[in-house]
């Protein structure tokens, strides 16, 4: 194949002249944080450090933020527009979401590159389309817009970005995702929340699934791929794709990065069988959307059968475990086009004694070459990582290295194949132990 991946391891008019005649004309500064009614829809707005100001007249609520000019950025501004709810119907939400999108025609003639899709916490259907770029007048512009349905009512949202990339991008989208969140379109809605019903749960554990296949990479090739998933499950019905990190609990884990996390119930079965379905509710964005999915059930012995894949028990490790080997992770991708070529790679070793002492090191390279009218360029790089050495502690799915001056990091861990440490996962990278150390 040539490449392998090396262990099992989202304008009011047409043009951009009225949106910079629209920012010229926006009221002056006032910083502000508060809940805010527009219009019967509930938004809870950015506070007065971030930067946000409220802006402008009109059907539009808005918001601005703007952003100086620097050695390596333009000067650039970001805008938030939200609508007063309208009187619709829910199945119209994406035929709202066109009409919206189109009130800045150039964007809408661009592709949707990002776009979630499912409800929200309160049961609303939620879309979201990203769209990028469209330059005017070395002006970049990019879209996300989003659109909110209930039965009777939808509304609108859009972050527009001018010269806006990068970390500033990123801000601007955090803060807005956050707003997204708040929304309310009745008075009786819920904050965002992943929180259980009492219909919720009846799991408990973590089980790990072998997730096997090719993906193509940045290089234009394709790598084969080998990853233990693992899906967390709490007993009260929250689940997690990945395990809390430190001394965090699920809960704690999921109010602080809730795309990795969802709600769950088992369904089907009687009194006599076990339950036949699960429903999963994913959180797949910011944005707080959530995707429904319910999936053939059934349990085999301490594992779990879901749509027909092996989920296969972890236990945790006991409190001060030791383990005594040397494992690796290495990782290597490459590709080719008509005019150019790249790899890169990495290996990292850490290695562990019985005594509750380690050892770590690693190395990483790369290089790519593009040819350009007959002209042939490249570069190679490559790098040694430090090493480090101190005590480690092992405790349920949590590995904390303690270096020499004292400093500690703590991953997650654990082992996929039971009974076996030929294996370990930690912090979702594949450890494979040599058996010749």
């Amino acid at each position: 194949m040539g490449n392998a991946q090396i262990d099992r391891v989202g304008r009011v008019r047409s043009g951009l002249g009225f949106i910079l005649v629209l920012v010229s004309l926006l009221f002056s500064p006032q910083s502000f944080a508060a809940p805010a009614d527009i219009g019967g829809l509930t938004v809870t707005l950015p506070g007065p450090a971030s930067g946000w100001r409220k802006a402008g007249k009109g059907n539009l609520f808005m918001l601005q933020k703007d952003f100086p000019e620097t050695e390596d950025d333009k000067r650039g501004n970001a805008l938030i527009q939200i609508t007063k709810p309208l009187p619709a119907a829910r199945s119209s939400l994406q035929a709202g979401m066109k009409t919206f999108v189109a009130t800045l025609p150039d964007m809408a003639k661009e592709d949707i590159l990002i776009k979630h899709y499912g409800v929200t916490v309160n049961g609303y259907d939620i879309r979201v389309e990203e769209r990028c770029c469209v330059h005017q007048k070395n002006v970049s512009i990019s879209q996300i817009v989003v659109g909110i349905a209930g039965d009777k009512r939808q509304a609108f949202l859009q972050l527009v970005l001018l010269n806006v990339n990068g970390d500033r991008s990123s801000s601007a989208e955090a803060d807005f995702a956050t707003l997204v969140r708040s929304v309310k379109l009745d008075s009786s809605d819920k904050d965002f929340d992943l929180a259980p019903t009492s219909a919720d749960g009846g799991l408990d554990g973590v089980f790990t699934h072998l997730d096997t296949g090719v993906r193509p990479n940045v290089f234009g090739g394709m790598d084969f791929y080998s990853d233990s998933t693992i899906t967390m499950f709490d007993p009260k019905g929250l689940f997690s794709t990945e395990l809390p990190k430190g001394r965090r609990s699920i809960t704690e884990h999921c109010k602080e990065t809730p795309t990795d996390c969802g709600l769950y119930k088992l369904a089907g079965g009687g009194f006599f069988s076990s339950a036949g379905s699960l429903e999963m509710r994913s959180v797949t964005s910011a944005y707080g959307t959530i995707e429904i999915e319910t999936r053939t059930f059934s349990k085999k012995g301490q594992d779990l059968m879901i749509a027909d894949a092996d989920y296969r028990v972890v236990p945790p490790f006991d409190e001060g475990a030791a383990l005594d080997g040397e494992w690796v992770s290495t990782f290597a991708s490459s590709g080719m086009t008509a005019t150019s070529s790249g790899s890169v790679a990495s290996s990292h070793t850490l290695t562990l004694h019985r005594n509750g002492t380690f050892e770590r090191t690693g190395w990483s390279g790369a290089s790519m070459t593009n040819e350009i009218g007959g002209s042939r360029s490249g570069v190679t790089t490559s790098s040694n990582r430090p090493g480090a050495s101190g005590r480690y502690k092992l405790s349920g799915y949590r590995l904390d290295l303690t270096d020499a001056s004292g400093k500690t990091e703590s991953m997650s861990i654990f082992e996929p194949d039971k009974g076996s440490d030929g294996l370990l996962v930690i912090n979702g990278s594949n450890y494979l132990k040599d058996d010749e150390k």
